[in-house]
């Protein structure tokens, strides 16, 4: 997806009126209460849960709220979509769609497999990770973008049916040209 199909995207989003500001002043993304932040808060968060409860826990923690970001857009998005009706890959397509119109950075699918349950996805420019290095001057000890990889473990476990185990195998905040995910099937 190119810079400007995102940037038409989140243009289509707000011509539709999927993507607006209420009288309230409340932002609503795709019938969705929205708060911007920027992403020195999430590392922040993600920096005092680690001192809190540890790295692991912190993963865990945040893998976690991703994972149920996606649920409940997925069950927000079934019945405003009609998703049982579209094919999966053009799911993984409108859900790459909003992935890049929310300010991750530029996340594609490598590679898919529906045969073998199985994909490689790719984030190039991680706004956590290039935050990271601002904030901390130094690269990380290990990946850092947990909420992003709940996010897709629970979109392909979706799109594949069963349950399925991510792995960030590179990470920007590392010192790697960019962030890569390895989803598998868990069986």
């Amino acid at each position: 997806m190119s810079k400007l199909e995102k940037k038409n995207f989140l243009k289509e989003l707000m011509e539709t009126g999927q993507f607006y500001i209420d009288e309230d002043g409340h932002l609503i993304l795709l019938g969705e209460y929205a708060i911007l932040s920027p992403a020195g808060v999430l590392l922040k968060l993600q920096q005092l849960l680690e001192e809190n409860v540890g790295k692991e826990k912190t993963e865990k923690i945040l893998m976690s709220l991703g994972e149920f970001q996606v649920e409940s857009a997925a069950r927000r998005y079934i019945k405003r979509f009609h998703f049982q009706k579209i094919d999966k890959r053009q799911i993984a397509d409108l859900t790459f769609k909003i992935i890049n119109s929310l300010g991750w950075g530029d996340v594609t699918i490598k590679k898919i497999s529906f045969k073998d349950k199985t994909a490689d996805v790719i984030l190039k420019n991680s706004t956590l990770s290039l935050k990271y290095k601002q904030l901390f001057q130094k690269n990380s000890e290990r990946p850092i973008d947990y909420w992003l990889a709940g996010i897709l473990k629970k979109h392909f476990s979706l799109i594949f049916g069963e349950e399925m185990e991510i792995k960030e195998v590179k990470c920007l905040a590392k010192g790697d040209e960019f962030c890569e995910f390895i989803v598998i099937s868990k069986s």
